[in-house]
């Protein structure tokens, strides 16, 4: 496993490696905003309808899409 300071460098090392729940939130996080991303993609940025394909109440998902910078915008096609 690699330590935080050697991610970069790619060399392994015995200080401050991830634990397995940072493992697993940093998964979950990524998870959680690729659902979102697809999930206004299919609804070309509606977040409405992207709240109701996610079964999660509107302000989560709006709430959500400000903590990973997530524009609709971004998914509405002209």
């Amino acid at each position: 496993m690699f330590t935080k300071a050697a991610r970069a460098t790619g060399k392994r090392g015995q200080e401050s490696r991830f634990s397995l729940k940072e493992l697993a939130d940093r998964a979950s996080v990524e998870a959680e905003r690729q659902a979102i991303r697809l999930a206004l993609r299919a609804t070309r940025g509606n977040k409405s309808e992207a709240a109701r394909l996610l079964r999660v109440d509107y302000k989560t998902l709006h709430l959500k899409m400000k903590r990973y910078a997530i524009e609709a915008a971004a998914f509405r096609t002209s």
